[in-house]
């Protein structure tokens, strides 16, 4: 078994990020992992404050336009920090395998998404103690997450305590019913925790050409301090789930019941902000009224409802957004309006 010369892992943080599902609260310059939005930190903030307790550094992975962003705000926080910034996106793949190629083969590397809300610390603490400890004796470790409700956007793991049975893409809502009354299904949270040597190995195995072309973009990182668009450009954009984890045999799952989110849609996020957590800036300012489950986001003037409820308002100094609440995953299909349109809005 591989040794790490310190117990403690390298926490490396997925910020890629469009600004699309929050649009137009956030955008491609500052998408909602970058928005101050609890507490007057940012979820890539909380990201790392969560996990800082058992790692030793971070790696941040960014695209070149947040890069600097990103870095400051890790370094505000007292991070000790590496930010490699990708030219061009390849997915989650890609950027993890730069990360394996450019740590210690024994380190223990946790990879988390910077844009999830946890809420319940020691609920996380116990399951990422257990990830370490399976992953330590070789595995490739993904957290699951016990399912709230039938969920159709989410991916889903079937699993026998620790052991994986197969992945689930997004099911749909007849399936996830089924799922969920099993009790044998997880949702698939996009944290992942394994020695660097052993993503690789597997990587070698079953993506070869995701494999070869990151140890070139790697080298050129290790020789020249940047990874060149070309050299991006040239690994195959996949994500991790396709590329090594649906493919392995070293993969175990570690359930949880922790409380979570994604906050990928503005339910999400009215939602964490009104049930868990305050919100104490000037960036925007959010309006609960209970008896028309209505929520107002924005600073720029006083927004006034009257007989409509269910309803979401996002005032913007570019853009306005009125939605009904249920209809968020309508965002991205007007996002991609708006790019086509309105890129300036962008």
């Amino acid at each position: 078994m591989h040794k790490s010369d310190n117990t403690g892992m390298q926490h490396v943080i997925l910020c890629g990020g469009s600004g699309t599902r929050l649009w137009p609260l956030s955008n491609r310059q500052t998408p909602k992992q970058l928005l101050p939005l609890f507490d007057d930190r940012s979820l890539l903030q909380l990201t790392y404050l969560r996990n800082r307790p058992a790692c030793k550094s971070v790696l941040a992975i960014a695209g070149a336009a947040q890069a600097d962003l990103i870095a400051n705000q890790l370094l505000d926080e007292g991070a000790s920090l590496r930010c490699i910034a990708e030219p061009v996106g390849r997915n989650t793949a890609a950027a993890i395998a730069i990360a394996a190629f450019v740590s210690a083969p024994g380190d223990i590397l946790l990879i988390t998404p910077s844009d999830h809300l946890i809420g319940t610390p020691d609920r996380y603490e116990a399951a990422l103690n257990e990830a370490k400890r399976l992953a330590e004796e070789d595995h490739i470790v993904t957290f699951g997450l016990k399912p709230a409700y039938p969920e159709t956007g989410f991916g889903y793991i079937h699993h026998k305590g620790n052991d994986v049975l197969r992945f689930v893409e997004k099911p749909d809502a007849a399936t996830a019913v089924s799922m969920l009354e099993s009790g044998d299904f997880l949702w698939n949270s996009g944290i992942f925790c394994a020695r660097a040597s052993v993503m690789l190995d597997e990587l070698q195995k079953h993506s070869p050409a995701i494999y070869h072309a990151a140890s070139r973009a790697a080298a050129e990182l290790v020789r020249n301090g940047s990874i060149s668009r070309e050299a991006m450009i040239d690994i195959p954009s996949d994500s991790i789930d396709y590329a090594v984890m649906e493919k392995s045999d070293r993969v175990k799952v570690v359930p949880s019941d922790m409380e979570w989110s994604d906050v990928g849609s503005y339910e999400a996020l009215t939602q964490a902000l009104t049930e868990q957590f305050r919100y104490s800036n000037d960036q925007a300012v959010f309006i609960e009224s209970d008896p028309q489950n209505s929520t107002v986001i924005g600073k720029n003037k006083l927004v006034a409802l009257v007989g409509v409820d269910n309803m979401v308002v996002v005032d913007t100094p570019g853009a306005l957004l009125i939605m009904q609440k249920g209809k968020g995953q309508v965002i991205k299909q007007l996002h991609n309006w708006v790019a086509e349109n309105r890129p300036e809005l962008l």
